[in-house]
């Protein structure tokens, strides 16, 4: 199990889950669309699976190794998956 599907399980339905995705994903020497994608999926089913309502702050980046365009792709599949989960 995941931290996401633990902290989900223990929150209280009258609380918003707040995730913080892990700000590597943007760090490494290859942005992995695919790794963002498991990721935010993982975190939308285990709010999703207890009824929590879920925010994600993108924060404490460090470095996207001089490619800002990782943060706004990050930005777009995150409103994909989200949008996708919502079908």
């Amino acid at each position: 199990m995941e931290r996401q599907e633990k902290f989900a399980e223990k929150l209280d339905p009258k609380y918003i889950m707040s995730n913080k995705p892990n700000p590597a994903l943007l760090a490494g020497d290859v942005f992995d669309e695919e790794e963002v994608r498991k990721d935010l999926r993982r975190t939308i089913k285990a709010a999703r699976s207890n009824g929590l309502n879920l925010e994600m702050l993108l924060k404490d980046i460090s470095t996207v190794k001089y490619e800002p365009q990782r943060l706004w792709r990050w930005a777009e599949i995150a409103a994909e998956e989200t949008a996708n989960a919502a079908l």
